[in-house]
């Protein structure tokens, strides 16, 4: 490529260049066109993605699996802010796929990048889309970026750059050791993937993006994969982990927990339909298929992988303790969920950080303790009565009713 074609053409900022940023979003903006520079920390893949130019993406789905090469990326180390800035300044989009933990953290290069554009670039719309797992994730990126920014800045980045919210949906693992050796930068990924953005709040001119869906109720999509594949996905690895198992398509392949997880995906799936006006069959088509892609072994997902963070994932609008109140609410016990969320409370991985810390609330403090500071259910709510009732059965145990 000629360096007159390099600078017509479009450019993409993605925070984060792991395993979900270059699996998906990764590829989709390649493939579109744009040149994309990743941002991350882990030096070792900065460097090998700029010596190559291009990594090595296979997709597996049920027909096999084929390699795709996603070319014209670049890389930039997150400790070098000037060039963070400048990429910034010239960028027509700007991704995270970093993890909800991190966002906080590049919120202000993000900030010091909006205001040196606001000199340079004032006219030139931008989005910066959060792929997170996260309910109003772009919006919450905003907070922290807006909170960064001095008061003369503002009113620029209010008129010029939109936060659209969106949901993305694909599974992405690392590949198998024989794989990395003889490429680190491979990855693994299903062969389908789904991102859908809130076309309300897109700043300028909609992007033609091949794999970007536009949408004017993100709402329910939403709420379907969070409260859906989310929390099914989480429901597998903490009772997975539970019983020993390694990999969520082993967990599932166990009839206990298979019971429990699908029995999850329905309770809050008889409220989605009424909250969102959705098609009930659907819905159910929508469940059966998720349980049936975490049961494919040819992606191999590791339960602590899906199961890291867990006082993040029992927050009171996270994917397991928030659809249970839901259906609480529209009259639905949440029985399933209920054994989630405290098979949740017992996942103590030493490696986790969160795990640890969980641990040592639930026995210094207790479990009322814990469930009114992490989740926010005060004692008298009906599903602290219906938790404690959980964890006093067969959870730990690991018999699941």
């Amino acid at each position: 490529m000629t360096r007159s074609n390099q600078n017509s053409q479009k450019k993409a900022v993605q925070f984060g260049a792991g395993n979900i940023g270059r699996g998906f979003i990764g590829q989709v903006l390649s493939q579109a066109g744009y040149r994309l520079t990743f941002v991350d920390v882990v030096d070792p893949l900065v460097r090998q993605i700029n010596e190559r130019g291009r990594y090595t993406l296979i997709e597996i789905d049920a027909s096999g699996q084929k390699e795709v090469t996603v070319e014209n990326v670049e890389a930039i180390n997150a400790s070098n802010e000037s060039a963070v800035i400048q990429a910034i300044v010239e960028a027509d989009i700007i991704i995270t796929a970093v993890g909800p933990g991190v966002l906080p953290i590049i919120a202000k290069v993000i900030a010091k990048g909006l205001q040196q554009r606001a000199q340079v670039n004032p006219a030139t719309p931008l989005n910066i889309i959060a792929c997170e797992n996260l309910i109003h994730n772009s919006h919450i990126l905003r907070d922290h970026v807006t909170n960064h920014l001095p008061d003369t800045y503002r009113a620029y980045v209010e008129r010029n750059v939109g936060f659209p919210n969106c949901v993305i949906d694909r599974v992405v693992t690392a590949p198998s050791d024989t794989v990395r050796q003889a490429d680190p930068l491979a990855v693994v990924a299903e062969g389908q993937g789904i991102w859908i953005v809130d076309r309300y709040a897109v700043a300028g001119e909609l992007p033609v993006i091949a794999g970007l869906q536009f949408t004017e109720n993100l709402e329910a999509y939403v709420e379907q994969k969070i409260f859906t594949l989310n929390t099914a996905h989480a429901i597998a690895a903490y009772l997975g982990y539970l019983k020993g198992y390694q990999y969520i398509h082993e967990a599932l392949h166990d009839p206990e927990i298979y019971r429990t997880v699908l029995g999850s995906v329905w309770e809050f799936g008889a409220v989605l339909t009424k909250r969102h006006n959705l098609d009930p069959v659907a819905q159910q088509q929508y469940a059966a298929q998720v349980l049936k892609r975490f049961e494919n072994s040819s992606i191999p997902d590791p339960i602590e992988r899906v199961a890291r963070d867990p006082k993040r994932k029992l927050a009171p609008t996270d994917r397991l303790v928030k659809p249970a109140l839901l259906a609480l609410e529209a009259g639905v016990t949440p029985n399933h969920l209920a054994t989630g969320i405290a098979a949740a409370l017992l996942y103590d991985a030493p490696t986790d950080a969160q795990a640890v810390e969980l641990g040592q609330a639930l026995r210094t403090q207790g479990l009322e303790a814990v469930l009114q500071e992490v989740c926010q259910l005060p004692p008298d709510s009906a599903l602290t009565a219906l938790i404690k009732s959980k964890m006093s059965k067969a959870v730990r145990a690991a018999v699941f009713a």
